[in-house]
C-alpha cells in the first residue's frame, strides 16, 4: 500500500466483518480505554476486555452496530509491560486462549492478533525489539510459523496515537512528557472519532515517509516495521527524541476498516 498523504484517499467501512480479532497490550488502562473508544464507540463492534487484573472477561455489547453483531474486539494485556513477556510469558498467554475458546468458541490460531507496544529503550532492549518486530509481522500467520500476531509499536509511546488523531504537523514533536502535551491540549479519548482516526492514518503515513517508506506490504509488515525502527533510532540518536508516530492505524487498514476510497472493500 502507498503512503496516502490525504484524507480525501481514504474512507472508514464501518459494516466490514472482521470476526474475531485479538490485541494484546502492555498496559492496563490507557490502552484498553483507547480501544474501547475506537472500536466500541466509533465503529460499534463487540468489545471485550479482560486485564491481567480482572478475573473474567467483560463483555460490551450495548452498542453493536446492525451487521457487526458477528464481529469481536478481545483486548487483553500481557503479564508485565515488557517487550520479552510476548515470548517469555507463553504460558499466560496459552492460558488466556484456552479461556478464549472455552468461553468463546475463538480459536487463537484462526483469528488476527495484534501486540500494541511502546518504544521504550529502557524496558526493551534493540536486539529483543528487533527480533520480535522480525518474526511478528503477519496478523494471521508469520513465516517461523511459531506464532501468529502482528507487533506494532508507537515512538515513543501510546500517546503519539491520540496525538496523530488531532494534530496535523506533530512529525517533529519535540516534547518529551507526552502526557502532559496531551492534557494540555485537551485531547481526550472520547472525542476520537471516524474523522479522526482517517486524519491519524494520515500522520502515520507522514510518518512513514520521514523514514523513507513510500509503500508497504500488509502481508508482511516485518520489514518495514524493521526499517521503521532503524529510522528512529537513528533519529534518537542524533536528536535524542524520536519523530512521533504510531503504527496503530496499520491494525485498521490491514483489517480493511480503513481502506483507499477507490477500494471495493
Amino acid at each position: 500500500m502507498e503512503c496516502l498523504d490525504t484524507i480525501k484517499s481514504l474512507k472508514i467501512n464501518f459494516k466490514k466483518n472482521i470476526g474475531s480479532v485479538l490485541i494484546v497490550v502492555e498496559g492496563a488502562s490507557y490502552e484498553f480505554e483507547l480501544l474501547k473508544q475506537i472500536f466500541r464507540n466509533v465503529l460499534h463492534y463487540n468489545y471485550i476486555e479482560k486485564s491481567r487484573n480482572q478475573k473474567n472477561f467483560k463483555n460490551y455489547d450495548e452498542f453493536v452496530m446492525k451487521g457487526n453483531e458477528n464481529s469481536r474486539v478481545i483486548v487483553i494485556n500481557s503479564k508485565n509491560s515488557n517487550l520479552a513477556s510476548i515470548k517469555k510469558d507463553e504460558n499466560y498467554l496459552n492460558e488466556i486462549y484456552k479461556n478464549l475458546y472455552l468461553e468463546y468458541g475463538i480459536d487463537a490460531k484462526n483469528i488476527n492478533i495484534y501486540f500494541i507496544w511502546d518504544r521504550d529503550k529502557e524496558s526493551n532492549p534493540k536486539n529483543i525489539t528487533k527480533d520480535l518486530l522480525k518474526q511478528l509481522g503477519n496478523s494471521m500467520e508469520n513465516k517461523n510459523g511459531e506464532m501468529n500476531g502482528l507487533l506494532l509499536l508507537s515512538y515513543p509511546c501510546i500517546e503519539a496515537f491520540t496525538i496523530s488523531n488531532f494534530d496535523k504537523q506533530t512529525i517533529f514533536l519535540k516534547e518529551k512528557k507526552l502526557k502532559k502535551y496531551v492534557k494540555d491540549n485537551c485531547y481526550m479519548l472520547n472525542r476520537i472519532n471516524r474523522y479522526t482516526l482517517l486524519n491519524a492514518t494520515i500522520m502515520m503515513n507522514k510518518g512513514l515517509l520521514e523514514c523513507g517508506i513510500r509503500k508497504y506490504d500488509l502481508d508482511d509488515f516485518s520489514k518495514t516495521s524493521l526499517k521503521v525502527f532503524d529510522a528512529q533510532e537513528s533519529f534518537f540518536e542524533s536528536k535524542k527524541y524520536y519523530n512521533l508516530l504510531s503504527l496503530i492505524s496499520i491494525m485498521l487498514l490491514d483489517l480493511n476498516i480503513i481502506t483507499e476510497r477507490n477500494s471495493s472493500y
